[in-house]
């Protein structure tokens, strides 16, 4: 980050810039009106490059930038009308009016708040994009510390590898440019960095993959926000990865492009972690931030709004409701406290309201009905009487077209199946689901434990002893949540474990274990995305079918 050296220079300057960009704004707005008046457009230009002069001044290096896109787009508006350019030197207007204001108050400049406008009207007049990582300086002729493991495979077999890992990277890939489940996908992609850097071993690329896992694991443990730059970003890693696929021994001496060294190095140098990778390759280049990503798009925030999901804020509201009913129907069914019925009608027909609004008219009219007969009832209302339950199973219904609306706008996926009978919660069947997922996620776990120790400890076939009984848990929780292709995979799974750990005569290479490794992470990611109930699909199960049939047990096709 650069800093403010005057800012007092800023403080007294400040009132003539509001005035110059007021002017500019309504200069260019009548230009908009009347595309004859060429001479407004030569005033903001002249406007903006003066402006360029005092960022300069005051050490502004991002709104020095944009002044001066600013200003070239006013030029070129001159020769070539485009009313997408005049939009976007009118939000860069109010974005820039709004960043001195930021600059003034807070006291420092976050360079990146502007690189959003600056690019918005670079895309405006058909130009290339500057980088998020454009005022973030490293020296990048530091080396990986501590260096890469020597290569134990050939050029070959490392292409080989590379192919499927590739491939699971691009599973993880394809989520995330979907938005689908960011975190597990992202998991996902730095599993397969970390598997290929430990195979390539010393070449031209290892900085590049050492850096790039680093920047995953930061993507996912800090929750960073995935902007179409970064998804950018992690789709030329890609592009990195099909060399050690195709370009064979070239792939292994030419490294990665110091361009995407540096984009990567200021992801890592926004992460709040300072441990494993991360904290290697902070310390490796020296990577300081005054500020987290979380602070960066909290800000970025404030610069631009932020905008949320009419829909979720409904379902929240409507389960805020239900839930405050719930707990006095409860209270009164144990004859704690005498309940004010009337406040209970009250909140019935608030969600009738509600559910008008979302066209629910069926359950509106039913829910409003009830709260006509519930606003007469005593306080003593027999909480026996059939009148009470039908109550309770109203809300009930109320309660899963709550659910049904909150479902309507997260992903499709097994992860959300429809109950055949109407009297049971959607939300708590949901919720004996998840304990189960839970308990599946327990067992690969253990599973990974048990073969963690077995490779440690010399390949003792003792610390697999208790794998039988932990599969055959695992086989039932996937078949009571009819993940069939999921459960395929862990059978395939427990196959090669008996055959070859414990019944076979020949002992396994590392690489076998990892490959293991990789088809029950693959599981244990698919039901790590239903537990966050953000489903990653099935292309990480088709990675773990994958595994299993380069290790020799293909997997059994589900109909």
């Amino acid at each position: 980050m650069v800093a403010i050296t005057n800012t007092t220079s800023l403080t007294f300057l400040k009132e003539a810039i509001d005035t110059t960009l007021t002017e500019a704004e309504n200069q260019l707005e009548a230009f908009s009106d009347d595309r004859s008046r060429q001479d407004e457009l030569q005033h903001c230009a002249q406007a903006f490059q003066q402006l360029r002069g005092i960022c300069q001044v005051v050490e502004l290096p991002a709104a020095a930038l944009m002044s001066e896109e600013m200003a070239l787009a006013a030029r070129e508006l001159q020769d070539k009308v485009s009313d997408a350019r005049i939009q976007a030197l009118s939000n860069a207007i109010v974005l820039l009016t709004r960043y001195f204001d930021y600059v003034q108050l807070k006291n420092r400049t976050l360079p990146a708040l502007l690189i959003g406008g600056i690019n918005e009207l670079r895309r405006s007049g058909g130009k290339g994009l500057i980088q998020e990582s454009h005022f973030f300086s490293a020296d990048l002729s530091r080396q990986r510390t501590p260096e890469a493991p020597q290569r134990e495979m050939s050029v070959s077999e490392l292409s080989d590898l590379a192919r499927r890992l590739r491939h699971m990277y691009q599973v993880g890939l394809l989520g995330v440019l979907r938005g689908q489940n960011n975190a597990t996908n992202l998991k996902l992609m730095a599993r397969a960095l970390v598997r290929l850097d430990r195979a390539a071993g010393q070449c031209g690329l290892s900085r590049f993959l050492w850096v790039a896992q680093s920047v995953l694991t930061a993507m996912y443990c800090d929750q960073m926000a995935i902007t179409p730059a970064r998804k950018a970003l992690l789709s030329q890693y890609d592009r990195q990865l099909k060399k050690l696929v195709y370009d064979g021994d070239q792939a292994v001496t030419e490294e990665a492009p110091l361009l995407l060294i540096k984009e990567s190095l200021f992801i890592v140098s926004l992460s709040a972690e300072d441990s494993g990778t991360i904290g290697d390759v902070k310390q490796a280049f020296g990577l300081k931030s005054e500020v987290s990503d979380t602070v960066l798009q909290r800000e970025l925030a404030l610069m631009t709004g932020a905008s949320g999901s009419v829909i979720r804020s409904v379902a929240s509201a409507m389960r805020d409701e239900i839930a405050d009913l719930k707990e006095s129907l409860d209270l009164a069914s144990q004859g704690v406290a005498d309940t004010n019925y009337q406040s209970v009608a009250a909140s019935l027909n608030r969600l009738g309201s509600t559910l008008d609004m979302i066209n629910k008219d069926d359950e509106s009219r039913a829910i409003k009905l009830r709260a006509r007969e519930v606003s007469q009832w005593a306080p003593d209302q027999n909480v026996e009487g059939e009148a009470f339950h039908g109550l309770v199973d109203d809300l009930l219904i109320v309660e899963n077209v709550v659910a049904g609306l909150e479902r309507s706008i997260s992903p499709e996926d097994d992860v959300h199946r429809t109950a055949n009978n109407t009297n049971i919660s959607l939300y708590q069947l949901d919720d004996a689901r998840m304990t189960v997922v839970g308990e599946c996620r327990a067992g690969l776990a253990l599973a990974k434990r048990s073969i963690s120790s077995f490779m440690d400890n010399n390949w003792d076939a003792m610390h697999l002893s208790n794998l039988p009984g932990t599969f055959a848990s695992i086989a039932g929780g996937l078949m009571f949540l009819e993940l069939d292709r999921a459960k395929a995979v862990t059978e395939a799974c427990h196959k090669y474990i008996s055959n070859r750990l414990l019944g076979g005569d020949q002992v396994p290479t590392r690489e076998n274990m990892e490959t293991l490794a990789d088809a029950l992470t693959g599981v244990d990611y698919y039901l790590e995305s239903m537990e966050e109930q953000k489903p990653i699909g099935d292309g990480v199960l088709e990675v773990a079918e994958e595994s299993m049939n380069a290790l020799g047990f293909p997997v059994s096709k589900v109909a």
